[in-house]
């Protein structure tokens, strides 16, 4: 279809007056060939970017037998082969004797070299490769015949790279019909398809003021919003098209493209195998199950800060009292204040598995027995945990973008979040925009303190207020909010110093899956492959050594890069050390 249409439209601008001297196109179909034939006195550039997605595709494919070429390798051959194209332009020699000479220079023999481009010919003692991995010649007779193989074709046919074109703008073009005319409305059956294609010509060489100019010959109004949109686009494209030419988009493209890349390599590398012929009969029951085994990605990183108002967000002043500090502690009282009011919530819980261990008790004067709480000895009533979560959402109902406050923050943040999700009532959550430590407040307020805890502020700063009764939480949140109510603007450095509810949830996931999968490293950590701080955080974005195993056993080196990104430092390191592991664990 594409020969043949390609044909009839160079015919017809033909008949037009208009003739077509030189096509700019692939090499991947024979379009060109039918056209010369149709018309012999017409030329063809072959596109750039297709000639390197080309190279790429074949250097991929030498990856695929050769476990040594990495992608960061690639990367550099793709590099080199831009270069000696655009440094050599209508130099047939140049471009041959360059691409000869560039995979014998990655492994370290420069006798083909040109001193115009080669570091090693200026500065033999201190040369060393900017962009292969660590700056050392490539290794490896096979792998060197496959790459010297790849380029000898592309230096074969060096004439075609003379003069490379490119099809950006017909792709921008095709892009712009695709909008008007959408390929999935049938307009091609349309009387309309005329009109809507020269439109986007019409676009593409004048700018969005073309509208202006039919309505103008239709006789129609302009329209003033319709000329103010068309100046406001064509100032947006104008900018656009200035920018893209520079060196900063340039790098910025090649960025993207990079990210890119990247992201939809890890992805399937992390999903596995997902389609092969024959698999589930040639592959056995555990190797099917390494093939399926989904390796955990990096999630998105919440924002650490919350996105407060100080119009909108009501502090509320809270304190929790708890049977422990691990984060699946029972929370045993409630206690809560607005800041702005004297409005307070209190409720005392009676933990789960019905146990308040005795040092608890000793601390903050709560004990159970049986299904009666009692506070300083005295009778309490009290409710189970689920049932008061959902009595304290209720009470802060009232109030609009609530900003929790409490005094180290961190720790009740945690207990909180982790009761709503042991419950399956996270949904109540979105009632909460964040948490706020009072503790940066008050060094802040206060500098150079020996200590920040509740009690001691009070009696420094606080002789107006009544003692605090340490582990009350009642007390602890009246007493906490008197002394914030006396520091000036502290509304303010509560709400610039609060953290998400998203950041804190995360928080606990990782404290989860480290403890759920550090035990497994510790192989790893006493041969030294990993440090432990290394294997805990691995550990706590849920990868075990298994995970790390399997990113090998499927990518190598450059999958175990992919997956280690932004999880640890000294990427590279680690990740040539876990594969020496591996390889010596399977050999």
């Amino acid at each position: 279809m594409e020969p043949f249409l390609t044909v009839k439209c160079i015919k017809s601008l033909k008949e037009k007056g208009l003739d077509v001297r030189k096509l700019i196109m692939d090499d991947d179909s024979t379009t060109f060939l039918r056209t010369k034939k149709a018309v012999p006195n017409i030329t063809k550039s072959s596109d750039k970017n297709h000639v390197v997605r080309n190279l790429s595709n074949a250097l991929y494919k030498v990856k695929e037998t050769h476990g040594g070429l990495s992608v960061k390798t690639i990367k550099y051959f793709k590099k080199c082969f831009a270069y000696t194209i655009q440094q050599n332009k209508n130099d047939v020699e140049g471009i041959r004797k360059n691409l000869y000479a560039t995979v014998p220079h990655a492994f370290g023999d420069h006798s083909q070299c040109n001193s115009s481009w080669c570091g090693f010919l200026k500065d033999p003692s201190t040369y060393r490769h900017k962009s292969l991995p660590s700056g050392k010649d490539l290794v490896g007779e096979k792998l060197r015949e496959a790459l010297q193989d790849v380029f000898q074709k592309h230096a074969e046919k060096a004439e075609k790279y003379i003069d490379l074109g490119s099809s950006n703008a017909n792709e921008n073009l095709n892009q712009m019909i695709a909008k008007k005319a959408p390929k999935a409305q049938h307009y091609s059956g349309s009387e309309s398809l005329s009109y809507r294609v020269a439109a986007a010509v019409a676009q593409k060489n004048e700018g969005h003021k073309y509208i202006l100019q039919v309505n103008s010959a239709c006789n129609l109004s302009p329209g003033k919003q319709t000329e103010k949109r068309q100046n406001l686009l064509d100032k947006k494209r104008s900018t656009k098209h200035q920018f893209q030419g520079t060196y900063k988009a340039k790098v910025e493209r090649l960025k993207l493209r990079e990210q890119r890349q990247t992201s939809e390599t890890t992805m399937e590398l992390c999903e596995g195998t997902t389609y092969a012929t024959d698999i589930e009969l040639s592959a056995t029951n555990d190797e099917l199950e390494d093939l399926i085994t989904e390796i955990p990605m990096s999630e998105r990183k919440p924002s650490k800060i919350s996105p407060l108002s100080p119009e909108t967000s009501s502090i509320i002043v809270a304190d929790l009292e708890t049977t422990g500090l691990a984060t699946d502690s029972s929370i045993i009282q409630i206690a809560a204040s607005s800041y702005c009011t004297e409005d307070t919530f209190s409720s005392f819980i009676r933990p789960q598995n019905g146990y308040i261990p005795k040092t608890v008790s000793k601390l903050t004067g709560i004990e159970l027995h049986g299904l009666t709480m009692f506070s300083d000895m005295v009778p309490v009533r009290s409710m189970g945990e689920k049932e008061a979560l959902l009595k304290f959402v209720e009470w802060m109902r009232k109030y609009d973008s609530v900003l929790i406050v409490a005094h180290n923050a961190c720790f009740d943040a945690r207990i909180l979040i982790s009761a709503f999700n042991r419950h399956g009532i996270t949904d109540h959550l979105k009632s909460i925009v964040g948490f706020s430590d009072s503790i940066k407040v008050f060094k802040k307020a206060f500098p150079s303190q020996s200590s920040y805890k509740l009690q001691h502020l009070v009696q420094q700063f606080g002789t107006d207020l009544p003692p605090v009764q340490a582990h009350n939480a009642v007390n602890d949140v009246l007493v906490l909010r008197h002394m914030l109510l006396k520091i000036p603007s502290a509304s303010d450095s509560l709400r610039q110093s609060a953290f998400s509810v998203e950041h804190v949830s995360l928080q606990i996931k990782k404290a989860q899956n480290k403890q759920k999968n550090l035990d497994g490293y510790d192989q790893l950590i006493s041969q030294n492959v990993l440090t432990k701080t290394q294997c805990s955080s691995l550990a706590s974005h849920g990868l075990s050594v298994k995970h790390v195993q399997l990113t090998f056993n499927r990518a190598g080196v450059d999958g175990l890069k992919d997956v280690l990104k932004g999880k640890i430092k000294k990427i590279s390191i680690a990740a040539e050390k876990l594969a020496r592991h591996f390889s010596q664990a399977t050999s």
